[in-house]
């Protein structure tokens, strides 16, 4: 993400890509880390050029495309719980994080970064055990990043271009969503709702019905199921 950043800003072409076969210090959302062991992980962070009103549906597009790129490369099924996380299984393999930089109100640049935990033994880890998995442990077998990567890229150009034309790439985000119909916990960093996900609207906001009955629109944070 950093190295990406530091091409956006140098005046990088939209769809430059940065790969690392390694993280020392990845990071996540909500400032937290992001573990990619060496050669168990893939890590691409994308240089984009979107307008405000791309910029702001930006994460379900790379949602979306990661869960179809995953699919297309290993045949696995995957999930998504809002905002962006990647499931197989009802465990995490895939984490997505946005930057971007405004020039007034236009936007400069967005990175979109991915990690996804492609040949690596999670349950060798107990801090992330219980609640992430690796493509290779869902297929028992080795997953090769490259052809990972080149059909991640693949339905990411097919996602971002088909929601620049205007075409409702949204409405296939939000079928895939697993988080909605169930009781969540939603942190948004500055306060913690409780309800039901009930909805998104069309930017992907999350629509989450109070217990009291009210209606509260989360634009970003974090989601615990089943609460």
């Amino acid at each position: 993400m950093d190295v990406a950043r530091q091409a956006a800003r140098a005046g990088a072409v939209e769809g430059t890509v940065v790969t690392a076969d390694e993280q020392t210090s990845g990071r996540g959302r909500l400032q937290r880390s992001w573990f990619s062991p060496r050669g168990g992980s893939l890590s691409a962070s994308l240089v984009l050029r979107p307008s405000t009103r791309e910029l702001a549906r930006l994460f379900t597009v790379a949602a979306l495309a990661a869960a179809r790129g995953i699919e297309k490369a290993t045949g696995l099924k995957t999930d998504l719980k809002w905002p962006n996380d990647v499931l197989i299984g009802k465990k995490k393999v895939c984490g997505i994080l946005i930057e971007n930089e405004l020039r007034g109100s236009a936007v400069s640049w967005a990175v979109v970064g991915i990690g996804i935990n492609i040949d690596f033994d999670t349950a060798a880890y107990p801090e992330i055990a219980s609640v992430a998995t690796s493509l290779s442990a869902e297929l028992g077998r080795e997953v090769s990043r490259s052809q990972v990567l080149r059909c991640l890229l693949e339905e990411f150009e097919a996602v971002y271009l088909a929601s620049r034309r205007g075409e409702p790439v949204q409405q296939e985000w939000g079928r895939r969503l697993v988080t909605l119909g169930t009781r969540v916990r939603a942190n948004t960093g500055d306060a913690i709702e409780t309800g039901l996900a009930e909805s998104v609207d069309e930017d992907g906001a999350l629509l989450l019905r109070r217990d009291d009955g009210s209606l509260v629109r989360i634009v970003a944070g974090d989601v615990t199921l089943r609460v």
